[in-house]
């Protein structure tokens, strides 16, 4: 097996660093894309929760009008 030069010593350098540094990029886009989904889905509970309450109170009003 031949030696590696100089040359092809820095451009495989370079490609380990340009890929440390793309993944390092993708890694924190899908981080946000992790937090952002995660508050939607928290308002989104939030909303539910609110939903909920409201219809017992429906159900509530209703048995009380048949109960008069």
């Amino acid at each position: 097996m031949d030696t590696l030069t100089q040359f092809e010593m820095i451009i495989i350098a370079g490609s380990i660093i340009g890929t440390w540094i793309k993944h390092n990029s993708d890694y924190a886009h899908l981080k946000g894309r992790v937090i952002a989904l995660e508050n939607d889905n928290g308002e989104m509970k939030d909303d539910v929760k609110q939903l909920l309450k409201e219809v017992q109170e429906l159900k509530v009003l209703l048995a009380k009008n048949q109960l008069q």
